[in-house]
């Protein structure tokens, strides 16, 4: 019977090595909870942890993203939450508003549009994260200019008052609103714009009329005219004559006439004469007072509103001129003598200009930009309202007031299906709800991600120690097996 041999002797250890390297690697998955400390070792695995791994990082990344992206938003949404309360104020107050002037030819209201400006300027001057939100993709740029600025100007730059007085004078011209009233022959009178195709002033829209023994033609002609020739047959008491006239600001007004056999005549009425001639003189002479009453009521309302529109338009739009009272065109600013108020990403539509890569093939347009027009309408009318001043205080002073309300109350009333700023926030907010969703969805595949990854490199430690406690045992075995045969020898077994 063989005892042992150098051949079992090279067996047993070699057994024993590679029970101590399994204990070694065993204890290194205790401690380090890792089945593996190299890609390499885990064998057909290794490619699907890599990928996993790639892909948790770019999600984390795209998290990243929609965190920031969430920040602006949120950002973006108070300023505009602020600014829309802001438009309310304005609104209400020009409705509700009474002329009674305070301080610099201005109501209380007007003196509020000023403050309210400064406001408006500094919420869309907002920078959150070194990143200007309203000033679309030119980010680092001061989009709005400062108020002074706006209104009043400097030296060699008109602000929005001197845009306003220069088309006020250019809407006005004479003062009966660019409107030239003559008699080609006795009995007759032509009420004619005084220039073709000038953007100025009134503008002759139609003419209806119930005077008796007269002829009304027109408005026909370069330039747009109105003849009304009285006959042998002379109006009766209470006859009468309207003219619709289109304001700069696409709105329009009527002048009415009423015949009266009084003398002299109340406002908006004419003398019936003793003839045709006589009636014809009276006719214009009243015309043009109600004209020149209308010109310094509605019509300057409506010259500083449409002053406003060119004002806050890109480019901003002049009056050419000097001379201003007969100019008959407009001619862009420029930068070097006109202010302009918006200084940011002009290119493209405004609003939507951010754009956020939000996942794996997803990205997301988002962001306000301040000459959209919801916002630009109300930086524009809390403008205007500051700019607008009165010279007097009187019954004229109050009408035109009143006109001017009118307009900025609807204007920020967002009549007509215009663009608000409740759409623009509703649209911020549900761009705020795809990044919630866009974040759920991420959030999901990393947990998922990580649960495999967990499930493919990290050691179970229970089974571990299991298996630990099982190779110590056969060690100790091995060892105390090889300790026995070291003492056998031929005495010993003799």
């Amino acid at each position: 019977m063989q005892i042992s041999s150098y051949s079992q002797s090279l067996n047993m250890r070699s057994n024993m090595s590679q029970l101590q390297t399994q204990l070694a690697d065993l204890q290194r998955q205790l401690s380090s909870g890792l089945k593996s400390d190299s890609f390499a070792k885990l064998g057909d695995a290794r490619n699907l942890v890599l990928a996993l791994n790639n892909q948790v990082t770019q999600s984390n990344s795209y998290l990243d993203t929609i965190n920031l992206t969430q920040l602006r938003i949120k950002s973006s949404s108070d300023a505009l939450t602020r600014l829309n309360d802001i438009a309310s104020e304005l609104k209400t107050g020009s409705l509700t508003s009474t002329f009674n002037i305070t301080s610099g030819g201005q109501t209380n209201l007007q003196i509020t549009a000023g403050m309210r400006l400064n406001e408006v300027v500094d919420l869309l001057n907002l920078n959150v994260g070194d990143r200007q939100l309203f000033g679309g993709k030119n980010t680092q740029t001061t989009p709005v200019a400062n108020a002074s600025l706006i209104l009043d100007g400097d030296t060699a730059h008109a602000g929005l008052k001197t845009v306003i007085q220069q088309r006020n004078a250019a809407d006005i011209g004479d003062g009966s609103g660019r409107i030239a009233l003559t008699s080609p022959v006795a009995g007759s009178v032509s009420i004619a714009e005084d220039a073709a195709n000038s953007p100025f002033g009134f503008k002759l829209s139609n003419v209806s009329s119930s005077l008796s023994g007269a002829t009304v033609t027109g408005p026909t002609g370069t330039p747009p005219a109105i003849g009304v020739a009285f006959g042998a047959t002379l109006p009766g008491a209470g006859d009468s004559i309207s003219l619709d006239l289109a304001l700069p600001d696409g709105t329009t007004t009527t002048v009415k006439l009423t015949a009266t056999t009084a003398s002299p005549p109340g406002a908006g009425e004419f003398t019936i004469g003793a003839d045709a001639t006589t009636t014809a003189v009276n006719f214009q002479a009243a015309l043009g007072t109600s004209l020149q009453s209308e010109a310094k009521t509605t019509l300057a309302a409506a010259s500083a509103m449409k002053a406003g529109d060119d004002f806050f338009g890109n480019p901003p739009m002049r009056v050419a001129g000097p001379p201003y009272a007969t100019a008959t065109a407009q001619v862009a600013g420029t930068a070097n003598d006109t202010v302009s108020w918006y200084q940011g990403d002009d290119s493209g539509a405004a609003g939507n200009n951010f754009i956020a890569t939000i996942g794996d093939g997803s990205q997301m347009a988002y962001g306000a930009r301040a000459d959209q027009t919801a916002i630009r309408t109300v930086v524009k009318n809390a403008a205007v309202l500051a700019a607008v001043s009165s010279t007097g205080t009187g019954v004229s002073d109050a009408a035109s007031y009143n006109e001017l309300m009118k307009r900025t109350g609807s204007e920020l009333n967002f009549d007509g299906g215009a663009q608000s700023v409740v759409n623009i926030i509703t649209d911020l907010g549900l761009k705020s709800s795809t990044l919630d969703s866009a974040k759920t969805n991420l959030q999901t595949q990393i947990s998922t991600s990580k649960t495999v990854l967990s499930d493919t490199q990290n050691a179970d430690p229970y089974a571990v120690a299991t298996q630990l406690t099982t190779l110590m045992t056969q060690l100790q075995a091995s060892y105390q097996v090889t300790a026995s045969l070291s003492k056998l020898s031929l005495a010993n077994f003799l």
